[in-house]
This record gives C-alpha cells, structure tokens and sequence, in this order.
C-alpha cells in the first residue's frame, strides 16, 4: 500500500483536485449562461490535459503493447477534447444540435480507449481460459443489465422525435460505456505488478461511462441542463490526466530477488462487483414494483449460470493447483532423500532408518546390521574413461547390488563410491555381503569396455542380546570392517571385532571370490 501511495503524482493530484474544486464554485456561484461558458472550457481543457499527459506517459514506455495502450488513449483523450471544442463552439454561437460533428470526437473516444484497454498487456496468471470466458460473458451481461435498467431502456422506449441517426447514435453512447467498463473489469482483473496508474484510467473510464449514460438519459428525456454530468466529465478526464502523469511502472510483477520472501497471491473481486450491482438493481426494480420482463430473467439467469460456472472453474483449478503442489512436495521430498545419480537411498535417509531400527532394538530387541563397502580402484576408472563412465559405472553397481538384497533391505549411496545396505527382520550380514561380492563378479561392459569391479565389504551386526548402540557408532563399526578388509588385501567380506587391530583369526572373513 505504501508502494502505490509513493507512486502517486502529488503535484498532478494538487492541480487536478485544486481545478476540480474551482470548477464546483463556479459552476454554483456564476449564472446560467457564464456557468455554460466556464463548463464547456474546463472540460476542453480538462480533455486535453488528459490528452498531454497520457502522451507523455507513453513517451516515457519502452516500445510495445504498453507504449501502443498509452498513444491510443492520448489520441482517445485528443479525439474528445476535439468534440468538446467544436460543442463549445457551438454553443457559444448559440446553436448546438444534436447529433453534430462533436459526436463524433465524443464516440472517437470510446472506440479508442476500447483499442488500448484491448491492447493494454495483461497477466493472466494460471487463469484458465475458460474462467476468463466465463468472467467475460458474466461482467457483459451484468453492466448491459444495469445499464438497460437504469439508462439504455429508458432511451429505447422513449418517444423523442429524434430521426435514425439520433437515435442510434443515442443508442451508441450508452452500449459504448457498457463495453468500456466491461473491458476495464476484466483488465484490471487479470493485470498484476504496478497498477497504479491503470487503476485511476479504470476509475476515469467508469466515470465517463456514467457521465455519458446519465447525459444520454437526460438528453433521451429533454432534462439535461449541465450540472453534475458535467461535473463527470471533468473528473473523469482529470483522472485520466493524474494516470498519465504516473511513474510508468512494469505491467506485470518484477523477478523477485533471491532470498526474498514469495509475493502472496492477489484475488481480484472486481469480476463481482458488477454481479452485485446488477442483483441490486434487480432486486430494487422488483420491490418498487416493476416485475421484470422474460428477457432481463434470460440475463439475470445467464448472469447467475455465468457466476457458477466461473466457480466450478475456480474449484477445478485450485485441485489442480492442489495436485500440483502434492506432486512437487513428493518430488522435493524424494529429492532430498535419495541420490541424484543413482536414485538410491541417501545418507540422510540412511541415517533415519538406521536411527529407527536401532530404536526398535533397544525397545524390542531386534537385531540391525549394516553391510559398508567400497570400491576397490575405481578412481582409475574416472581417470582413465572420463567421469561419465565412472557415474554410469556407479549407477550400474547399485542396480547390482539392489538384485542381490532382500526386498525389506535398505540399501544407500553415502557418497563417491561407497555404498551401505540397513538389514532388519534377521538378516544375515556376512551372507549378504557375500551375495554382493558374488553380484560384482561379472564384468561390465561400458563403453565399448569391459571393466572387472571389486568392492570391499565391512559388516557390523547388533545381535538382540547385544548392548544399544548409536547411528554414528554402528557407521563407524562397518566402516572400520571395510576399511581392514582393503587393508587386508581388498575384495574381502569381513565382520567387525573390537578387539582386533588389523585382520586376524578373530575377524569373521569371507573371501570375495
């Protein structure tokens, strides 16, 4: 909030509320005839101030979309500005029909504002398409309803003498407004990042369409007398003037810089706002008893179908959004507890379940064992085929190693070239480990090469009555057994024994071959 505040013009927003403000005495203080004169010239002068200063804004954008939204709503600015000369100059002769060659700048205006909204760069987000049809359709039908009830119907079935051409240019005016606010919502939904400046054209776009809609009502009912629509048209213009005097900011948000917390995702409710505003109008033609028409039922219904349907899409696309995440969560969780090169278990999760076992030794008496081994030369291996041959290798001993293991065994890669396997539920180490010797006994082929493996083995088993041990000190045990079976003479199997020093008649020794 404080962001946007800072990214306000204070000066423009000085200067239009300071003429805004001459403009309401004197329109209350001067007679009819000077209050005329003073209105016609400050929306001229409002227009064109808009004009300036939306040209400047995309003077200021780099080229593209935002460059071509803000040249269109300069030339928008400049095209009404253009009809209210020639209005005031009319009037000021003493004669200003209708239609004139004003209505044209006043209708210029609307088609070109439509081109920029339509041009204006938006992010949809993860919108799907269909939520954004749904939007479309839902906001149309909603501001035609409000509009037909409160103006476009009351022009439709006056009587005012007027020929074709006035009548369907009364008729243009007030379907105009309806597209511009409909285009205006749906922009103002769907654009993220630095909006400031799109926020205050959205409200002066609003304005103009109800500036415009109250004029073509009163004029559809021979009432208009200036005063507050006029009034609209200044404000909306000044507004429309204050956004172009905006720091130009990025349409869509920045990248976020690194360590920095994610930004919370917004969830516009502007597509709402006219839902409630056509049910309100709705709801107050009914009880002052004017019972609706079978075709304002259609569009309250397709209003209503259009809003449930936007909700189905929105449930849809939050459980996608949801499996979205569950997938991605399984997939960091399987990351961070398995090796990348070979899929296999990783220390850490090694360490968790080893942690457990012994757990359930210390509490039920179960016995753990842990099969440690390491290949014997294989930095040859790397140093002279190339590390890739040396992951390929790596990849297929632990799919060996794998085939000779129970299917309730753990087996993990703790780094490099060493392996581990966790066996619970009575599982014999020294047979294990040599079931593994044996698995390693057939060359690989990698390479266009055959290459003989060897690995040596260390095992350590804690027996049910044996003493409760640590996850560090079991590691440790089986890596002590490994490394006196490479002392020994490599590609051995060899049980730990705490009394011995080296290899001995005391250590369990199997030969790996």
């Amino acid at each position: 909030m404080q962001d946007r505040l800072a990214s306000l013009p204070r000066t423009a927003i000085a200067v239009a509320s300071a003429v805004l403000a001459c403009f309401l005495l004197a329109i209350d203080l001067l007679p009819g005839s000077a209050a005329t004169v003073v209105s016609n010239l400050v929306q001229f002068l409002a227009a064109g101030a808009a004009a300036v200063t939306t040209a400047s804004h995309a003077r200021r954008c780099a080229p593209g979309r935002l460059r071509a939204t803000w040249l269109l709503l300069a030339c928008s600015c400049a095209a009404w500005c253009a009809g209210q000369g020639y209005w005031a100059w009319l009037s000021a002769r003493g004669a200003a029909p209708f239609p004139s060659l004003a209505d044209a700048g006043f209708l210029g205006f609307a088609v070109l504002a439509m081109l920029a909204l339509l041009l204006h760069p938006a992010d949809g987000g993860r919108t799907s398409l269909w939520q954004r049809a749904f939007d479309a359709v839902m906001t149309s039908a909603a501001v035609g309803l409000v509009s037909w009830e409160t103006t476009f119907g009351a022009v439709v079935a006056a009587d005012d003498g007027h020929d074709l051409l006035a009548r369907g240019l009364l008729l243009a005016y007030p379907v105009a407004d309806v597209a511009m606010v409909v285009l205006v919502v749906l922009l103002m939904a769907r654009t993220r990042g630095d909006r400031t400046a799109l926020n205050l054209v959205g409200l002066g776009v609003l304005v103009q369409g109800i500036a415009d809609s109250t004029f073509i009502y009163l004029s559809a009912t021979s009432s208009y007398d200036g005063g507050p629509v006029d009034v609209g048209w200044v404000l909306a213009f000044l507004l429309i003037a204050v956004a172009g005097s905006c720091p130009v900011g990025a349409p869509h948000p920045a990248s976020r810089p690194p360590g920095t917390a994610p930004r919370r995702v917004s969830v516009s409710l502007l597509p709402y706002m006219p839902v409630v505003a056509a049910l309100a109008v709705v709801i107050g033609a009914t009880f002052t008893g004017h019972p609706l028409t079978p075709g304002e039922v259609v569009v309250v219904a397709v209003v209503v179908g259009m809003l449930l349907a936007r909700q189905y899409a929105a449930v849809r696309e939050n459980s996608r959004l949801a499996a979205d995440l569950a997938a991605r969560e399984a997939e960091l969780h399987h990351l961070a507890f398995h090796d990348s090169l070979t899929g296999l278990a990783n220390r850490a999760l090694f360490r968790d379940r080893l942690r457990h076992a012994l757990q359930l030794h210390a509490r039920d008496l179960r016995p753990v064992a842990v099969v440690f081994l390491d290949l014997d030369d294989f930095k040859v291996v790397n140093d002279t085929l190339g590390h890739g041959v040396g992951d390929e290798l790596l990849c297929r001993v632990g799919e060996r190693i794998t085939g000779a293991l129970r299917s309730g065994d753990t087996i993990a890669r703790l780094g490099g070239d060493e392996f581990a396997v966790l066996l619970e539920d009575n599982g014999d180490a020294l047979a294990t480990g040599a079931r593994i010797a044996d698995a390693l006994q057939a060359p690989f082929l990698l390479a266009g090469r055959s290459l003989d493996v060897r690995a040596s083995i260390g095992v350590c088993a804690v027996e049910p009555g044996d003493p409760s041990v640590g996850v560090d000190t079991l590691l440790a045990r089986s890596d002590a057994a490994m490394y006196r079976a490479k002392r020994g003479g490599k590609a051995r199997v060899l049980s730990y024994d705490a009394d011995a020093a080296g290899p001995s008649p005391s250590l369990a020794a199997l030969p790996a071959d």
